[in-house]
C-alpha cells in the first residue's frame, strides 16, 4: 500500500521597509515532486481594496494562479486546484503595499508525489 505524505507549510515574515514584497516558501530539491491543492496569503492590515498574488515560480517565472482582494480586511485571499511542482520550483504570495511592521502570511496544502 502506498503512502500519502501530506504537505503544509506555514510562512510568516515582519515586514521592515514598507512596500512590495514577495513571499516564498522553500525551493523543491533534486527528485521531489509536490501536487498542491491550497494556497492562501494575507497580510496583518490588508484591507478588502489591496490585492493578494498567489501562484508559483515554475524555475523561470512567476506564474499568477490569482489575484484577488480578501472578501473582509485581514481575510485570507485563497486559491483551490491542482499543480506539480518538482525541482526547483516553489510556491509564493505577492503582497503589494505592506506597511512597516506588518505581519505577511502564506499557507499551502497538498500532498508529496516523491520526497
Amino acid at each position: 500500500m502506498d503512502e500519502t505524505k501530506i504537505f503544509e507549510t506555514e510562512k510568516d515574515k515582519l515586514y521592515a521597509t514598507g512596500q512590495s514584497v514577495c513571499l516564498e516558501d522553500k525551493r523543491l530539491d533534486t527528485a521531489q515532486i509536490l501536487k498542491v491543492t491550497h494556497i492562501s496569503g494575507t497580510f496583518e492590515n490588508c484591507a478588502h481594496t489591496e490585492y493578494v498574488t498567489l501562484g508559483y515560480w515554475n524555475g523561470h517565472a512567476y506564474v499568477p494562479l490569482k489575484k484577488d482582494v480578501p472578501p473582509e480586511a485581514g481575510d485570507y485571499v485563497h486559491w483551490d486546484g491542482e499543480i506539480y511542482l518538482r525541482e526547483g520550483q516553489y510556491i509564493y504570495a505577492y503582497f503589494k503595499d505592506v506597511a512597516d511592521g506588518e505581519k505577511m502570511k502564506l499557507r499551502a496544502n497538498g500532498e508529496w508525489i516523491r520526497w
